[in-house]
């Protein structure tokens, strides 16, 4: 039998930036029964990340949508709703979450709210608020674990807090509302070059600790070293090594901040000997990788 209670699940922490434009809250909670939430739906665009546990959420009398870690959710609301939140027995539910009011939504993405929410809605069905969720892939759970386990403290650590929660908006909108198509008149590229630029990225994705190199790499999509490089550059902003060293990083960091495995094995396990791990590690996030243990 849920227990049901009518306030929010309390946060392990809460945050409020920008005056409270901007409020960041994290929190670990062990279930032993079934917990039921029922609060009211803010407006503007709010992201949430779950590391670990599985909730359904039901929005006014709409069909619940079942949430399961790792996962990243991007919503969006122009006006009050109701929701309720329904937590199974037995678990161990975490989460990070950043809600941006509607001005700051719009100021902080550049997109008219307006805008957003239209092509969330579309998105989503035609159904608002829009409520949409997918998986979380390794840089968006190092945000999350990141923003946990903030290695800033002092004057720093909202400035800090700021950046990895506009980071992770950005990365939700990425993930949950996807370009509709490239076409070589907006990327620069032919159809196919973006295919086989893809295809290298979700090489890297799923063998990223292996020893791969660019003409290896090329070979595999059939095209040239310098042709992949210079689409790929175009097409994500970044150099394929480039890629693969900051993805490797930031799953790193998650394995770290969530205690799944210590420092010599989390380098091997994404492709590093751990002296030279240690070397990358501080250099990218400005703290040893045994600071995180």
């Amino acid at each position: 039998m849920s227990t049901p209670i009518n306030s929010i699940l309390l946060p392990r922490n809460f945050m409020p930036l920008l005056g409270g434009e901007l409020v960041i809250s994290t929190g670990e909670n062990e279930f032993v029964e079934e917990r039921r939430v029922i609060e009211p739906f803010k407006r503007g665009l709010t992201v949430a990340v779950t590391l670990d546990g599985r909730m359904s959420c039901r929005i006014d009398d709409r069909p619940a949508i079942r949430v399961k870690a790792p996962s990243v959710s991007l919503i969006l609301s122009s006006s009050a709703h109701r929701r309720e939140q329904v937590f199974p027995p037995k678990q161990t539910f975490r989460y990070a979450l950043v809600h941006l009011s509607v001005g700051a939504a719009q100021s902080h993405t550049g997109i008219p709210f307006d805008a957003l929410l239209a092509r969330a809605t579309q998105h989503a069905g035609g159904h608002a608020p829009a409520f949409l969720t997918a998986g979380a892939d390794a840089v968006v759970r190092s945000i999350a674990a990141q923003i946990m386990v903030c290695p800033i403290q002092g004057m720093a650590r909202d400035l800090f807090l700021l950046g990895k929660g506009l980071e992770l908006v950005a990365c939700a909108i990425e993930i949950c509302l996807p370009a509709d198509g490239l076409s070589e008149a907006g990327s620069g590229l032919s159809a196919s070059e973006v295919e086989r630029a893809t295809a290298v990225r979700d090489i890297l994705v799923q063998r990223y600790a292996e020893p791969l190199v660019v003409s290896q790499l090329a070979a595999m999509v059939g095209l040239n070293a310098k042709a992949l490089g210079l689409a790929f550059r175009r097409l994500f902003g970044t150099g394929i090594p480039e890629f693969l060293q900051e993805y490797r990083l930031q799953l790193a960091y998650t394995l770290l901040a969530a205690g799944e495995s210590g420092v010599a094995e989390t380098a091997y396990r994404v492709g590093y000997t751990p002296a030279y791990f240690s070397t990358l590690f501080r250099s990218r996030f400005g703290v040893s990788p045994r600071d995180l243990r």
